[in-house]
């Protein structure tokens, strides 16, 4: 047995069982950036971790990702179909439609949805005892998005949906877990997706007229490489797949709020400092803070990486939390310091908490800018538009549990307006 294997037939629950800490405890306890173990059923794996790792991950001549997600997150997280399980020509057709609502208009439209999304909520912070970060910025964010997308509805509505999304980013902590669980996320994943299948007919009917920049236009009327209409219910998940990520941003949020109330002198420099230092204190939370723990892949054919052999259709994983704390990549990676970005490079391959490589022609999150866009304005909001003050409560983010989130979800209290 290789001495950079894991002993026993199954290392599923173990995995879920340590989240977040399972593969940087092993890769320090090898002292490697691969090792491997069995997972799903027994299935082979090989686990790496690092730049060099995602440079491998992402190399699309070696790494296939159709159909290694596991059937319970394909279900309830990203939906049949999804452009996450696509390959080939077929993933760049359907990733270019997602890239070309990248326009610089649109994410200036997204920028200011976001700032007037909040300062909207202004009043009724101010009024209500508490606010729990995380539940108030679900349901804010769902407006953004769905406004964003082109989508307008009732309070009650929107409410709603944000409860469902939010069931549905949470089914990532139930692959083995509680069937309860599982259920209720495939309901709400059903309930919207139904919603949506709606928008999407009235749209192709002429009786709702979105703008024509808008994410519910762009999928109504698309038209694939072979000149046809995309399918109403895969549609609803292409669609879902841009409002849901803009959603799940409420734990980023959590966590930047969290990291102004824990670290010293942020709240200052981002309430008085540049633009520029607000970006690096988001990618900061990003890199920080855990989300993504690890991506599937599968060898497409016989690999060799840090002189260990994967073989062909051997499934990978990428160690993604453990790639933003590899101190090779980050000085001192445990410390929160935005500042590590004033000079960084810009590569694809060790800022990857939402995946990594090209954007239009990898895997790597499209909607990463958006990311950047809602979390800039949104902690500007906490720190130059409102005060709060923060009340006891459990802080504890456990990387033990998937996915990681503020325990408390992170509350506030007396909440005022600041005079700019």
């Amino acid at each position: 047995m290789s001495k950079l294997k894991e002993s026993g037939f199954d290392h599923t629950l173990t995995m879920l069982k340590e989240g977040y800490t399972y593969i940087p405890n092993r890769t320090e306890k090898y002292q490697s950036p691969i090792f491997f173990n069995r997972v799903l059923g027994g299935k082979p794996c090989a686990i790496i971790s690092g730049k060099e790792a995602a440079e491998l991950f992402y190399n699309n001549d070696l790494i296939e990702r159709k159909g290694t997600m596991p059937k319970r997150i394909v279900k309830t997280l990203f939906g049949k179909g999804a452009i996450h399980t696509t390959t080939g020509k077929v993933h760049i057709d359907r990733k270019a439609l997602f890239m070309s609502l990248m326009t610089d208009e649109n994410l200036s439209l997204l920028r200011q949805i976001t700032k007037d999304a909040w300062e909207n909520e202004v009043d009724s912070l101010i009024k209500v005892n508490e606010v729990n970060v995380y539940k108030k910025s679900s349901e804010v964010l769902t407006k953004v998005g769905l406004k964003w997308a082109g989508i307008e509805d009732t309070p009650k509505n929107i409410d709603k949906i944000a409860k469902e999304m939010d069931l549905m980013i949470d089914s990532f902590g139930q692959l083995g877990g509680a069937y309860k669980g599982y259920r209720a996320a495939q309901k709400a994943r059903a309930n919207v997706e139904a919603y949506l299948q709606n928008q999407i007919k009235k749209v192709r009917k002429g009786k709702l007229k979105p703008r024509e920049n808008s994410a519910l236009y762009a999928f109504s009327h698309w038209k694939d490489m072979n000149n046809k209409p995309m399918d109403l219910a895969l549609c609803a998940v292409d669609l879902m797949n841009v409002i849901r990520p803009l959603v799940a941003i409420n734990r980023f949020v959590t966590y930047g709020v969290l990291a102004i109330h824990e670290f010293n002198g942020e709240k200052d420099k981002l309430k008085f400092g540049t633009d520029d230092y607000v970006y690096q204190f988001v990618q900061e939370v990003r890199r920080f803070y855990p989300f993504v723990p690890y991506l599937p892949g599968k060898a497409k054919k016989k690999l060799t990486f840090d002189n260990q052999k994967i073989k062909k259709d051997q499934m990978i994983l990428l160690d993604v939390y453990g790639t933003l704390h590899n101190e090779k990549l980050w000085e001192y990676p445990n410390r929160f310091d935005p500042t590590r970005f004033e000079n960084w490079d810009g590569s694809p391959f060790d800022l990857i908490p939402q995946g990594g490589g090209d954007y239009h022609t990898n895997h790597r999150c499209a909607g990463e800018w958006m990311t950047i866009i809602i979390m800039e304005e949104t902690m500007k909001f906490f720190t130059r538009t409102i005060s709060f003050e923060v009340p006891p409560q459990d802080f504890t983010v456990d990387l033990t549990k998937l996915p990681g989130k503020v325990a408390s979800g992170m509350n506030i209290r007396q909440v005022q307006a600041l005079n700019n």
